[in-house]
């Protein structure tokens, strides 16, 4: 009986792995902004493979309230960063740097080669 129970215990992490694991596809969105994050009504720009959008009639108050929008529009946060840019003269200068968040969503496979498709240039 136990070792029976040994090798039940043995067999089951096998079993995991003898499941196929289909590619999973995703649809990206870049999402940038207008404004500073600690100011409130900064307006949204988005990328969704084809063109940059400005998010019109739409002002969010707080970051996470823009966050809480595409949430809900059934995006998830995949990454965050900044880009910094800045210019110097005779020793004065300013610089800017501009938040983005990449979001996606779950798709087909052929979702996913209608998006690259549409964002193909031509």
């Amino acid at each position: 009986m136990k070792k029976l129970l040994f090798l039940i215990l043995l067999l089951i992490p096998l079993a995991g792995f003898c499941q196929s694991n289909e590619k999973q596809y995703y649809l990206y969105n870049i999402v940038s902004f207008e404004g500073d994050f600690t100011k409130e009504n900064f307006r949204v720009y988005y990328d969704n493979g084809t063109e940059v959008k400005k998010l019109k009639e739409m002002k969010f108050k707080t970051p996470a309230g823009a966050l809480m929008f595409f949430l809900s529009q059934g995006w998830e946060m995949y990454l965050n960063g900044a880009t910094s840019e800045g210019a110097s003269f005779h020793g004065t200068g300013a610089s800017e740097t501009r938040s983005y968040w990449i979001l996606r969503k779950p798709c087909s496979k052929e979702e996913f080669n209608q998006a690259v498709s549409n964002a193909i240039a031509k």
